[in-house]
């Protein structure tokens, strides 16, 4: 067994949902070792789907070694926005910097656009996060969309304390001013390595399908793991506010995943590295505020 194992990291974390599916596979791919070190020369942003891909593979490799994941040559300003982010400070026992952060990176506006890294144990983490994404939501939505949004916010983080059984699932969100496109993009990332969504459903549901995707699909419509029955809307709720608004939606667990934008364009994937637990990406498009 190796020592160290490096990984090669392109820039992909800041790219779409599916660029981060190259990162997953090369997770997969790295041999045994006794600790594990990501090359982060190459990384020159981060979306909130990124960071979370980053704690899920550092928690893996770490799984396998008993050593934190070490980030190498990182850029100063992914160094300070990944500290800022909470992701070392809460991540410490799985992954470290291989260097000090430099001066902490700061938001370029002085609104509140960003919720750092926070993981969901129960009802009081979810009203926080809640009350922050109020905060960051509530200058630039309509009150009928805003109060949808949070209503998606409330039930994605209360899935993962009452049905992943993960302890370290969490939520990050971002708020990005995009010149270029004249328009504003939030960013909300929601993952966990619990059971995932088929182990959930199959308890309590018994003909859904043998894949992963069918279980997918099944959420979808509205299959809940509750003992009430009742519940199930959260991704729905999800799916039908990002076509209100624009902007897309990713819903992945174990080996499948859901892709569906606002225009109502849906694919499907089947035989993607497994992944335990579920990862949830949404992005949401609006007009800058004038």
């Amino acid at each position: 067994m190796q020592h160290t194992i490096i990984i090669k990291n392109e820039d992909i974390l800041g790219g779409s949902v599916t660029d981060v599916e190259s990162f997953y596979t090369q997770v997969a791919q790295a041999p045994p070792a006794r600790q594990y070190s990501l090359d982060m020369a190459a990384v020159s942003f981060v979306r909130s789907y990124g960071a979370m891909a980053l704690i899920n593979a550092a928690r893996q490799l770490w799984q396998r070694s008993g050593a934190p994941l070490l980030l190498k040559n990182l850029r100063p300003n992914v160094h300070s926005y990944l500290n800022f982010m909470r992701l070392f400070e809460l991540g410490g026992d799985f992954l470290q910097a291989a260097t000090e952060a430099p001066q902490l990176w700061q938001p370029e506006s002085s609104s509140p656009d960003h919720l750092q890294l926070t993981y969901v144990t129960g009802a009081a983490s979810v009203e926080a996060i809640v009350t922050r994404a109020q905060d960051i939501y509530s200058h630039w939505l309509q009150a009928s969309n805003y109060s949808n949004l949070m209503s998606v916010i409330s039930e994605l983080g209360a899935n993962i304390y009452q049905h992943s059984g993960d302890a370290r699932g969490g939520i990050l969100m971002q708020k990005i001013q995009s010149g270029t496109r004249d328009r504003v993009e939030v960013r909300l990332a929601v993952s966990d390595l619990g059971q995932g969504i088929r182990r959930s459903l199959s308890a309590r549901h018994k003909n859904i399908g043998l894949e992963p995707l069918d279980y997918l699909r099944a959420a979808l419509q509205g299959k809940s793991a509750r003992a009430s029955g009742r519940g199930g809307m959260g991704l729905r709720t999800v799916d039908q506010f990002v076509r209100t608004v624009g902007g897309y939606w990713w819903l992945r667990s174990e080996t499948a995943a859901i892709f569906r934008e606002g225009s109502g364009q849906v694919r499907e994937y089947a035989n993607l590295v497994d992944v335990p637990g579920v990862q949830i990406a949404v992005e949401l498009h609006a007009p800058r505020p004038d």
